[in-house]
């Protein structure tokens, strides 16, 4: 395979990384600060989304990083070995508790609720993540079926 694909697909995951980053530490706590100041939401609702989103965006470094390592692992030609098993094993466990999170947002914000697009975002936003949660189990599953033959 040509190496420049591999560059573009690390310097994509890097560049994500790092806004993701911005967002987990700049973006999100300001917007939560503000909502509560306009919209008279309760500073625990604010501390409580907060901790919450910022646990999703971790979950989706975690992920980044982890599908650093499994293109790391394609370049080499390792991708059917027992250490790529396991970087797939990490992604997938944080897909899970990604897919988590929209249920407790849902369970945070259902009772200041006055507009269902957020709500209809926030689904759309879930169902992704069962996918990408069922589709990464589903290589997990084939990957390992290849290592034990």
């Amino acid at each position: 395979m040509s190496e420049k694909r591999f560059i573009v697909a690390k310097a994509g995951f890097l560049f994500l990384f790092l806004a993701l980053t911005l967002v987990q530490f700049l973006s999100f706590p300001g917007q939560f600060q503000h909502m509560r100041r306009t919209q008279g939401m309760s500073l625990l609702i604010e501390v409580g989304l907060t901790i919450v989103v910022g646990i999703w965006i971790l979950c989706g470094q975690i992920a980044l990083y982890c599908l650093w390592h499994i293109v790391e692992s394609m370049r080499r030609g390792w991708f059917y070995s027992a250490e790529n098993l396991n970087w797939i094993g990490r992604l997938l466990i944080s897909f899970k508790v990604a897919s988590v999170i929209p249920a407790v947002l849902f369970l945070i914000l259902i009772p200041q609720a006055d507009d269902p697009g957020f709500f209809v975002m926030l689904t759309i936003v879930a169902l992704f993540i069962f996918s990408l949660t069922a589709t990464t189990s589903l290589l997990k599953d084939q990957i390992a079926a290849k290592i034990s033959e």
